[in-house]
């Protein structure tokens, strides 16, 4: 049997990636990302992001599973497994607009700047919600 503390400490680790993303990305709404160092830095947070979340899920998914509860086991896998599949989709769009903006799509931007938005509301409802599920851990 696991201690009650190690599913907290879990959730902790998963809290902290999200929570260093939202923290991370507000950086980038101050800056344009056309600058291709700004693009690069823009890139590879979220291909941390994924790495970071999806990692500490997995982590977080083998606490709860040695704990017995199953429920947090589930939504920790579905985490995880979302973030490594989503990873290498928002890394392309990411791509795709850097290509686009540098053959003349001035859109690409905008459209660059609606992944960025779509990232850091995701991750808040994902942050808000495993935040209000802490207290169902003890």
């Amino acid at each position: 049997m696991v201690p009650d503390f190690l599913p907290l400490y879990a959730v902790v680790a998963v809290l902290f990636s999200l929570i260093y993303f939202s923290l991370a990305s507000l950086s980038f709404l101050l800056v344009r990302l056309d600058i291709p160092e700004v693009w690069r830095l823009f890139r590879g947070l979220f291909n941390v992001y994924f790495w970071m979340v999806g990692a500490s899920s997995l982590l977080a998914t083998a606490v709860f599973a040695a704990s017995g509860r199953l429920a947090f086991t589930a939504a920790m896998l579905l985490l995880a497994a979302t973030a490594m599949a989503v990873r290498k989709k928002v890394l392309q769009l990411i791509d795709t607009q850097q290509a686009a903006w540098q053959s003349g799509d001035t859109a690409a931007m905008r459209r660059l700047r609606m992944i960025h938005w779509g990232g850091m509301l995701t991750n808040i409802v994902i942050l808000s919600t495993l935040a209000s599920s802490a207290r169902f851990i003890l």
